[in-house]
């Protein structure tokens, strides 16, 4: 105990000189920034009173727009200051609410003393360029999350450095205060994972940076490759580290990459918004999220419809039927601005047979595009107005005169511009009723229709994360694979929680994205989620390979209540009295009814008694009951699960029925309480409390 009292002493007095340092950075920027803020205003106070305004003549214009610029460059070099003060003041104050979570102590050489870095959420320098902090993403810190004592290494730009760790410690302690600290060598007796999974769940996800286990980290940290699939049992932390895997690829790239160049998919509005500040807090902007259907809006075919009707194998004939296909007037839709129709189908048709060779596809589209640029533009030329523009600037700088020409020309009729850009001038579903033999096409099948057709894609993107991956059909994957061409994937999934018939495999999965490279795969099978008694529950429906490597690091609590129920009256007050009881605990409880069905006729009988029901587009509360139908929960968690209507009809003894009990069943992570209403389903037949 003495021993433990000196270092407590010691490693006190380092956070409170630390602390006291955050502070004096603290003042001296907040200083930085107000002198900032003096001194633009005051610079551009007095160059607007130099600044004269003389469009008189060329000369005169030229000389004006001279002193915009000189302003315009004034202000932003006051901006670029003014941003890199308030980055670092922001850095600050986010290590102010607690500096590090942890410290390790590395043997580089023998014969030298060794290294001690501290290491935090945020990285952090000193004035002298002296390391305060190291950021939880740098190379070094890879030594703490390795989780064991001894010869060890990590890797800087391809160069792998050897290391003896000597020391591994965690810190609880908030602001300049330390409650205490531990040493340890395994996860499994981490105690800053303990104490952070005994606390009640909260609205939002947070990030897990202090957290981050071994087989989490290997997800975290691996090298950057083409397709990477990560599959993990319920409760494993699969969103977690994927966020954490961002947070990661934006510091190692942090010269290179932008988040406009990572899509994140998520599976519905509400898993969105539980998600949103995960980022932000370690300092990232949020990329590109959105759902399935937000990602068709944004291609353009609204959100009429998911499509996950679609089937593979209407996507391969579209493939297929390209090079037979023949085009015909039918196939094109009239350039148009405001009712008017500038070139008709026909002449559509006429430009596309110039090129006879040429058999639909990306080529032949891009030259018709271009063709029909200048078939637009020489029709806009002879318009009224343009032609007497032209004599007004015959004579004068004629290449000035012709790009005023063409300015005018696209703002007056940016419609009909953007619609052939846009290769709005193919009818896609008269293409695709050609092709399919029917008189209408799925979101998907027009969009897969309109990339064959014209090599539509996003050459931006860098990164394509899925999410719950096991929820996409392989038309679905097929579209997304074609759609980022050039960008890098990440999948994690749980193929457990399959929930809905004719979704991908694994294995189809990884067939689909081959093109962009061979996956490699990583597996998280420990559960931080639920606890050891609903981690058994939920296993149990796991492949006998599957379930004895599955662990729960959370501790002992409460053994699942399974009822079978008889009679409408007693099921009804069962259901009132679990309720009852969420509004009284602390945390969020969730009835999961099996379909939406189900939960408009739970909601109706339980009248005044029935909790908020959460839709899509929702945000969840802090604590109290809601009722969610089953697709909306996936990756969500909830310190208490009530299942209504465990009943042959929501749950059969089949792989989807299954599926729905596990996803259902694993959201939990402290209680979970299941109701039959007369018969239970056979899959929990003999566990019946």
């Amino acid at each position: 105990m003495e021993a433990y009292d000196l270092i407590f002493r010691e490693e006190q007095d380092h956070l409170s000189a630390l602390h006291k340092r955050l502070r004096e950075m603290e003042k001296s920027l907040e200083e930085k920034l107000d002198q900032v803020r003096e001194n633009a205003l005051e610079e551009k106070k007095a160059i607007r009173e130099d600044l004269t305004l003389n469009f008189d003549s060329d000369t005169n214009a030229m000389e004006t727009y001279a002193e915009f610029e000189v302003m315009n460059h004034v202000i932003d070099n006051y901006n670029i200051i003014s941003r890199v003060n308030k980055e670092k003041l922001d850095q600050v104050r986010v290590l102010l609410k607690a500096p590090y979570f942890a410290k390790v102590r590395l043997q580089y050489d023998p014969e030298e003393e060794p290294e001690e870095y501290y290491i935090g959420t945020r990285g952090l320098t000193g004035d002298r360029h002296e390391q305060l902090v190291v950021d939880w993403r740098s190379p070094v810190a890879e030594t703490y999350y390795n989780q064991s004592n001894g010869p060890t290494s990590y890797t800087v730009d391809g160069r792998t450095i050897p290391v003896d760790l000597l020391l591994r410690r965690q810190f609880d302690l908030k602001e300049d205060v330390l409650r205490a600290w531990f040493d340890t060598t395994i996860a499994i007796e981490d105690p800053l994972l303990l104490e952070s999974l005994s606390k009640r769940r909260s609205d939002k996800m947070t990030a897990i940076t202090t957290t981050i286990q071994k087989e989490q980290n290997e997800v975290i940290r691996h090298k950057d490759v083409p397709v990477l699939l990560v599959s993990g049992i319920a409760g494993s932390g699969k969103t977690s580290v994927l966020l954490q895997r961002i947070a990661y690829l934006f510091y190692q790239k942090r010269n290179t990459l932008r988040p406009d160049q990572v899509y994140l998919m998520t599976l519905n509005p509400v898993f969105r918004q539980y998600i949103e500040n995960v980022l932000p807090d370690m300092g990232e902007t949020n990329p590109h999220a959105l759902t399935w259907l937000d990602f068709l809006d944004m291609a353009g075919f609204g959100k009429r419809g998911a499509g996950f009707e679609t089937r593979a194998e209407d996507l391969d004939r579209i493939d297929a039927s390209l090079k037979d296909l023949v085009l015909t007037e039918e196939d094109f839709t009239g350039i148009r601005q405001g009712g008017e129709i500038l070139i008709s189908p026909r002449s559509i048709l006429a430009v596309s047979q110039r090129y006879p060779h040429i058999g639909p596809g990306p080529r032949l589209t891009g030259l018709m595009e271009d063709d029909l640029l200048e078939l637009l533009k020489s029709r806009l030329r002879r318009k009224d107005g343009y032609s007497r523009r032209d004599r007004e600037d015959q004579g004068r700088e004629d290449e000035n005169a012709s790009r005023r020409e063409n300015n005018r020309m696209e703002n007056d009729f940016a419609g009909a511009f953007a619609q052939v850009r846009g290769k709005g001038f193919l009818n896609l579903q008269e293409i695709g009723k050609k092709i399919m033999g029917r008189s209408s096409l799925s979101p998907v099948e027009l969009f897969y229709l309109k990339m064959a057709l014209t090599g539509e894609c996003d050459r931006n993107a860098r990164y394509l994360m899925i999410d719950e991956v096991q929820d996409y059909t392989e038309a679905q994957i097929r579209v997304l694979s074609r759609y980022f061409l050039r960008a890098h994937f990440m999948l994690l999934g749980d193929e457990n929680q399959a929930i809905r018939p004719g979704t991908a495999t694994f294995a189809r999965i990884r067939d689909i994205l081959s093109e962009h490279g061979k996956a490699e795969e990583c597996s998280l099978m420990t559960s931080y989620r639920s606890s050891p008694e609903i981690t058994d529950l939920f296993t149990a429906f796991l492949e006998e390979k599957d379930r004895v490597r599955t662990t729960s690091v959370q501790r002992p609590g409460t053994r699942p209540e399974i009822r079978t129920i008889k009679g409408r009256d007693a099921y009804l007050k069962a259901l009132k009295e679990a309720l009852q009881e969420a509004r009284e605990q602390e945390g969020l409880t969730c009835m999961i009814a099996g379909s939406r069905r189900r939960l408009e006729k739970l909601s109706a009988l339980l009248g005044d008694d029935a909790p908020p029901v959460i839709r899509r587009d929702m945000s969840l509360p802090e604590r109290g009951p809601v009722l969610m139908e089953l697709p909306l929960v996936k990756g969500l968690e909830f310190d208490s699960v009530i299942i209504p209507d465990a009943v042959p009809e929501e749950y059969p003894e089949d792989s989807i029925g299954k599926h729905r009990l596990y996803t259902a069943i694993s959201r939990a992570t402290r209680k979970v309480t299941v109701f039959a209403e007369d018969t239970m389903t056979a899959l929990l037949k003999g566990r019946e409390s």
